[in-house]
């Protein structure tokens, strides 16, 4: 008798403890739902219909400084300032041009049809990549709860028209700590990464000051920091234009 009520005391406390487990499982939609919340709130990146920000930039040792402008979703324009010289990449709608003196380039030359296929994503700031992602409705799926680092992070797991993305999350303050993703730039495939941090708030949307970026083609790691980001100033459709 003594033995069979302790069998199920112990049956009970194995039942009680298992629960929280059960209960605190995350799935995807409930990762993002708090990383959007962690960024702002979703009214809040909703309401960004355009975004301009400036930023230094270095890799190997040589220093770039770097200004773009968004229509979120629609259109981007990227000018990297380097050794003198300007580098100016464009899309806009299902339209993009570059100016790469750099690389002999001195007037606007159209983007190849292979890059505008995977144009799409870069219209939309990549520290909020997953706050779009069910507007954009990309397959995603959570991979899982790991370590990082010696942190818990969420790998979640997205397919882009770009490649396959995986994204990292702090799993105690659900701010994304980078991504990496298996990619084809312009016939160079390899892998892409990012790791954002130094995060502040600007207007009550979390935003990463710093970021660390490789990709295919790169000779190194880039390390970004942004001097300046404004929300939803006044950008002139012009501002796109290929030069004639």
């Amino acid at each position: 008798m003594i033995l069979f009520f302790m069998k199920k005391q112990l049956i009970a406390l194995v039942a009680l403890v298992a629960i929280p487990a059960f209960s605190f499982a995350q799935t995807a939609d409930e990762v993002i739902t708090k990383h959007v919340a962690a960024l702002g709130g979703a009214d809040k990146i909703a309401a960004i219909k355009t975004m301009q920000y400036e930023q230094t930039m270095s890799i190997q040792g040589m220093d770039l400084t770097a200004k773009a402008a968004y229509v979120v979703g629609k259109s981007v324009r990227s000018d990297i300032s380097v050794m003198g010289q300007q580098i100016t990449n464009v899309i806009d709608g299902d339209k993009g041009w570059m100016i790469n003196p750099m690389m002999g380039g001195t007037t606007a030359q159209d983007l190849p049809a292979d890059a505008m296929k995977q144009a799409k994503g870069t219209t939309e700031p990549n520290m909020f990549q997953l706050a779009y992602l069910k507007t954009n409705k990309y397959p995603y799926e959570l991979v899982g709860k790991e370590k990082q680092n010696g942190k818990d992070i969420y790998n979640l797991k997205v397919t882009r028209p770009e490649g396959v993305f995986n994204y990292f999350l702090d799993a105690a303050t659900y701010q994304l700590l980078g991504y990496k993703g298996a990619v084809d730039v312009q016939g160079q495939k390899g892998e892409t990464t990012a790791n954002f941090t130094d995060y502040k708030e600007v207007e009550g949307i979390m935003v990463p000051f710093t970021s660390d970026i490789t990709a295919p083609g790169m000779p190194g790691t880039i390390t970004a920091k942004l001097t300046k980001i404004t929300f939803n100033p006044t950008v002139d459709p012009a501002f796109f234009n290929k030069p004639k």
